[in-house]
């Protein structure tokens, strides 16, 4: 048996008024005029009996308002079959939304982090709070980030760092607006820790293809090594060619050789030891690795061309302070003390070094595509990709 429904929509509203309409007679519907229409729109006869009535007042109580008995000015109007049932409830709330606010308000932030939370401070259904939430947009969700606190010299001191990176003439210019240097007397430098794997990665496999299936001895000990990186803007040189402002990457550690046989490799296999970088590892990387590939990958003319070169580094408590004797000795012992500058971040800025804002990150998803599987060939596999990776992209 069909099931009967109660509701129609207006349009069906409509068709069948003008139906049972049709089979009456100077307004009053034939016998069994309820029951046609009824069987048609597979609702009850009740159904069609409550909605000839409701039209009929509908348009007595028009007529009245209006002084005019004219069908063609009166029925037609949407507004005469429409049942009303969406607006029914409107402005009906159980939960008065003033109070409700007022409520909300005076419970702290830290006592309303989830749904449940604030429905038991408030006894207010879980249900209705979802729907304030997401329906209606009484409430809204916010995610609240640490920020940190910084101090009047934090402050004082960013601004004097982000003042040294625009250009002086424009600063003294009337006439044009304040842009930046073109930084190519800047080299950064910063260490990154690459894997050979990560967890969680995916592929895109065929529909009767198995996934692929790795294991490691624990996720927190996925093989690793620590790299110390300089890399300086690319640019155009005289001659029209481009110089890739790479100055070098460089492992932190050591090479040796196995000593025993292994169920992974023979005797003698060339292994790779991590070691820790500290402030004297640092300080040795720096003046054995990266100041002397400074003087033979820099071009000459653009070595040359700029009063000094900027190495900017971020605070890490691994990094040695830009007047460390040993450090201004070296330099002095190499006669480029003042020709080369190190710069450190001001404490608690946002980071400016090139390298975390995007280029290990390029490296690292290169060379994850080449699946090493032991130290010596991830080291192999990032100085690849380091040579390889595009002059554009870095610029």
């Amino acid at each position: 048996m069909a099931v009967k429904y109660k509701q129609l929509t207006t349009a069906n509203r409509k068709a069948a008024y003008y139906m049972v309409l049709a089979m009456s007679d100077e307004g009053v519907p034939a016998r069994g005029a309820f029951s046609v229409a009824a069987s048609f729109f597979n609702v009850s006869r009740q159904t069609i009996s409550a909605l000839w009535k409701k039209i009929q007042s509908n348009i007595q109580k028009l007529e009245q308002d209006n002084g005019t008995a004219n069908d063609e000015d009166n029925v037609f109007l949407e507004s005469i079959f429409e049942s009303g049932a969406s607006s029914r409830r409107e402005g009906k709330c159980k939960h008065d939304r003033v109070a409700l606010k007022a409520a909300v308000k005076a419970i702290p932030f830290a006592q309303r982090r989830k749904c449940r939370h604030l429905s038991a401070k408030i006894n207010v259904p879980v249900s209705t709070l979802h729907y304030l939430l997401r329906t209606k947009k009484f409430f809204k969700r916010h995610s609240s980030a640490l920020k940190p606190n910084l101090t009047a010299s934090n402050k004082h001191l960013r601004m004097l760092h982000a003042l040294e990176k625009i250009d002086p003439n424009a600063i003294n210019s009337r006439t044009q607006t304040m842009k930046c240097q073109t930084l190519y007397n800047e080299i950064h430098v910063d260490e990154k820790w690459f894997y050979v794997c990560r967890d969680g990665e995916s592929y895109i496999c065929c529909s009767d293809e198995d996934p692929p299936e790795r294991k490691v001895g624990h996720k927190s000990h996925i093989t690793k090594v620590m790299f110390l990186c300089a890399q300086a803007r690319p640019r155009q040189l005289s001659n029209g060619t481009w110089w890739d402002g790479k100055i070098g990457i460089w492992p932190i550690g050591y090479y040796r050789n196995a000593i025993r046989d292994s169920v992974n490799r023979p005797a003698g296999t060339q292994l790779f030891e991590n070691e820790t970088i500290d402030m004297d590892k640092h300080r040795m990387m720096m003046i054995n690795f990266v100041v002397p590939s400074i003087l033979t990958e820099f071009p000459d003319a653009e070595y040359n061309r700029h009063p000094e070169i900027v190495i900017q580094q971020d605070g890490a408590p691994t990094h040695i302070n830009p007047r460390n004797e040993e450090w201004m000795q070296c330099l002095t012992d190499m006669g480029l003390v003042d020709k080369t500058k190190l710069v450190t971040q001001p404490a608690n800025s946002p980071d400016l070094n090139i390298n975390d804002l995007g280029f290990f990150n390029a490296l690292q998803s290169m060379h994850y595509c080449t699946t090493p599987r032991n130290e010596v060939e991830l080291i192999a596999m990032v100085e690849k990709t380091f040579t390889e990776h595009p002059t554009n992209k870095i610029n």
